[in-house]
This record gives structure tokens, sequence and C-alpha cells, in this order.
């Protein structure tokens, strides 16, 4: 038996912050199609040049201490594991939840647990802050404890990003202990996020960019971006929004899908001129 499991990478995130003390939040950005990491799970012998990493073993150590009947009644032979990512780590595209989560996942079929994701997210926060990368949409989430507080309305909108800083490595869970926000950010962060909703709902895209750049903007006071206010006024004359990675070097622009083609080419000559890699558009 051969189980393969997909898991796409979250580009970066439309918003990040803290609702309270003790209370952080993101709202997720669209799951990747380029970006992804592919793990096999099988009871037959597989590549084991690709083995899973440190935090993924930890994911499968934590599935195994879990208290079901269902694990402990099956006589499931030794399984092999393998896992591949096609990106790098360290630049805010969920790296360690697409493997974290990838593992849980794969575990959960094998054993037929019927884990919802909710509660493998929940699995997955007691490793390291994580991504909801089992939802392809945007949701609110707590990174820390694996749970989604809300969803959001459907919005569709066309991604270009890119690594702002291709030799930098960010170390997110140092990141995340270290991050703090004033009273005054808090508070913006809770008005940013009800507009920011407010804006899904009726489709309000200029609302909807603005909520996503203003994060980005209060974020760089802990993770600054290479030639961010370049990036933000080029975002600003084309009536983009300017979304980061709070977690890592990636960052780029949202658009209305309709208006894609009148910006795509000169956003990847600007980028190319400004950071000297390629730009990602989906």
């Amino acid at each position: 038996m051969t189980i393969q499991i997909t898991t796409y990478a979250k580009i970066g995130e439309l918003l990040q912050g803290a609702f309270g003390i003790n209370e952080p939040f993101l709202v997720s950005n669209k799951s990747s199609k380029l970006f992804k990491t592919l793990t096999l799970a099988s009871t037959n012998p597989i590549n084991q040049n690709v083995k899973p990493g440190d935090k993924a073993m930890k994911a499968m150590e934590l599935f195994y201490s879990l208290d079901n009947e269902k694990i402990k009644k099956q006589s499931v032979p030794k399984i092999y594991f393998s896992q591949e990512r096609n990106f790098k780590m360290g630049k805010g595209l969920s790296s360690s939840s697409t493997d974290i989560l990838g593992i849980l996942s794969a575990m959960n079929k094998i054993y037929n647990t019927q884990y919802s994701k909710h509660f493998l997210y929940q699995l997955a926060a007691q490793i390291e802050p994580t991504d909801p990368c089992l939802d392809s949409d945007s949701v609110l989430f707590n990174q820390k404890s694996g749970e989604i507080i809300d969803s959001l309305s459907p919005i569709p909108y066309s991604i270009l990003y890119f690594d702002s800083d291709p030799k930098i490595k960010i170390d997110t869970v140092e990141l995340s202990q270290s991050r703090h926000y004033s009273e005054n950010q808090i508070l913006e962060f809770q008005t940013l996020y009800s507009n920011l909703k407010k804006s899904t709902e009726s489709k309000d895209y200029a609302s909807f960019f603005e909520c996503i750049t203003k994060s980005a903007i209060i974020n760089e006071s802990i993770l600054s971006k290479k030639n961010f206010p370049l990036l933000l006024d080029f975002a600003t004359k084309n009536n983009c929004g300017l979304f980061v990675a709070h977690s890592g070097t990636y960052m780029g622009l949202l658009i209305e899908p309709d208006r894609l083609p009148l910006i795509d080419l000169n956003a990847k000559n600007f980028v190319a001129k400004h950071w000297e890699t390629p730009l990602y558009i989906e």
C-alpha cells in the first residue's frame, strides 16, 4: 500500500498581527499552485534519499502518541516515508507546515483515523506555529493553537510574488517568539480585520488591498523587506495590494484578475531591475 499526499505552500499572509495579549492571528493567503511538498507513505521500501526532516519526524512521533484504538488495533506493517518539496525553507512559504501536515495527513489516511483537518492543525501547532495549508482559501487562523477562528467570503484575485532576498533564511520559531505589537497596533489590527471581512463580502477591492497593505507596513518594524518602499510605491501607483510573508523574505502584489494583463510585464521588469529575482504569477 502506498499513499501520496501533496500539501501546497501558502504564499505569505494577507494579515498577521494580534487581537490582544496572547491572541496572535493571521489571515492566510491563497495556496500556491507552484510550490508544494510531496509526501509518500508506503508499506514497501521507497526512496530513502528524501527522508522527512526533523519536524516531520516529530509529527510522526506525535501521531503515534495519540491514544487511539484504531491505531492500536491495526496490524499495519512497517511504514516507509519519503518527503520532497520544491522550495526553500525560511522564506515565508510555510515549508515546515507543508512537511508536518503532509506527514499527519498521510498517517491519518493509512490508519483511517478520520481526524478532521482542524485536529491536524492543532497537532501541527504543538510542534511549531503552523499555517492552514489544508485550506486553499483564506481563513482567520491562530497559528500558535492551530484554531480556525473565522472564514472569509471568497474574493478572486491574482498574485505576483518574489523572493526579496534569496540569500537570507528566516528562523520562523525565533521570530514568532520575539514578535510583539503595541497597544495601538493591536487596536489597528482589530479594525483592519473587521474592514477586511467587510471588503470580501462586498467585493470592495480598494478596501481589501488597503487593509493588506497596512498590515505589511506595520510588520516592517518586525521583519523588514529589501527595497520595501519601492514595491509600496509601485503598488500605490497601480492600485494594488502589497502583501508580505510575515516570517520570511517573500513579498508581492495582489490585483483583480481582469487587471493583471495591464501590469504583469511592467511588474516583471520592475522586480528584475530592483531585486534581480524571478517574479511568479498565479
